[in-house]
């Protein structure tokens, strides 16, 4: 992307404006201004999750590594959350129900979720 903005800042910024337009009240109907609060709240989101992401990516990669074993290195390479994701499902569709991994990897799941929920908390201004 060519531009001097982050994505976080112009998702921040697209939602400003999407209060404000929800801020002229009389122009809109409440439906309407229900629509912009909504989108101004997703924008907000999707700054937070963007702020988190890269974080959140060497995090997960980091946990599951160890964990994997001889599949480490395939974990080290993925570069997005969506071919970690590909990863563990095809890592769970091959691997026996007792598997003596999957408690530490439902663990390590559930602290991203966590962590997730905390990055969401704290939206950026």
């Amino acid at each position: 992307m060519f531009n001097a903005l982050r994505t976080d800042q112009l998702l921040i910024g697209i939602g400003s404006v999407l209060r404000a337009a929800a801020d002229r009240g009389a122009a809109l109907e409440d439906y309407e201004r229900s629509q912009l609060l909504s989108a101004y709240s997703v924008a907000r989101l999707l700054a937070a999750e963007n702020v988190a992401a890269p974080a959140m990516l060497t995090w997960i990669k980091g946990e599951l590594g160890p964990v994997l074993g001889d599949q480490e290195a395939q974990m080290a390479e993925a570069g997005s959350s969506i071919a970690v994701g590909e990863q563990l499902s095809l890592l769970f569709e091959q691997m026996p129900a007792d598997d003596p991994r999957r408690p530490e990897i439902h663990r390590i799941l559930r602290e991203m979720a966590d962590r997730e929920v905390a990055a969401l908390a704290a939206i950026p201004e």
